[in-house]
């Protein structure tokens, strides 16, 4: 593992035309490296290049050999950055699945997660428009141990404690949070950081429907990066040797009496 680790996020939303929702993220991309030398790894949103919808979904999946995977493999490569490219729909078999793929450095394809908790709340019905995945998101990159929760999935502490307790180094969670739930937004992205004791590095759309704020909470709950109220660039190293003293401090990892939690 890398003791700093150089975080870019791509905060972009979401349009009817999905080439240009991807030619604008990856020249986004393009903008932060004329900005900053240090970057491991780019993280972007849930959806923000095509959406499922019940009327769409006969039609609106991608293969995995898609534009999609061609222009971020490429991207990597030429940088010589890790990508977790944000979600997209992904046909997988007979199914569509809300899917985030993990590249490397040299444009592979080091693995996928699909989002397992779909967001069937407020006046939403997810399940009506993907299927839900039954894989738990970690990844191993050359700089750390990666877990992925995507959007809804930040209000589901079991999985996210699950991931934590699997020794991931950082939580990455693309997200497509709509307006006006900024302040559960940050609440949640906050407490996802403080109470798993790691890094969070969590990205939002940004247009009339979704608010942005993307941004990086270090492992006391504080947001040490965010993006402004637009299109654009958000950047931040994470000092894993802060984390680990953050740890040391604080040892609920040790202090846990998992004999008492037998909860279905």
């Amino acid at each position: 593992m890398k003791r700093e680790i150089g975080v870019m996020g791509i905060q972009v939303g979401i349009t009817d035309d999905k080439h240009d929702n991807l030619m604008r993220a990856l020249s986004l991309i393009e903008e932060g490296f004329r900005r900053y030398k240090k970057i491991d790894c780019i993280c972007l949103p849930e959806l923000y290049y095509s959406n499922p919808t019940k009327e769409n979904r006969s039609y609106i999946g991608e293969q995995l050999d898609s534009e999609f995977f061609q222009e971020f493999s490429r991207c990597a490569k030429e940088h010589d950055v890790n990508i977790i490219t944000g979600s997209y729909p992904l046909i997988k078999g007979d199914k569509l699945l809300n899917t985030c793929l993990c590249i490397n450095r040299e444009g592979q394809l080091i693995g996928d997660y699909s989002k397992t908790h779909l967001f069937d709340a407020f006046t939403s019905k997810e399940s009506e428009t993907v299927d839900a995945g039954n894989e738990i998101g970690i990844f191993d990159f050359d700089f750390g141990k990666v877990g992925i929760a995507i959007c809804y999935e930040l209000r589901f502490t079991e999985y996210l404690r699950t991931l934590a307790l699997k020794d991931i180094d950082v939580l990455f969670v693309p997200s497509a949070f709509y307006t006006p739930r900024h302040d559960q937004w940050d609440v949640l992205v906050q407490s996802a950081a403080l109470h798993n004791l790691l890094y969070v590095v969590a990205l939002n759309q940004y247009n009339d429907h979704f608010f942005g704020r993307s941004c990086i909470a270090d492992p006391c709950g504080l947001v040490v990066s965010r993006a402004s109220d637009q299109e654009g660039i958000m950047y931040g190293v994470l000092d894993m040797d802060y984390q680990q003293r953050i740890r040391q401090q604080v040892p609920t990892y040790q202090n846990r009496r998992p004999e008492l939690y037998d909860v279905k």
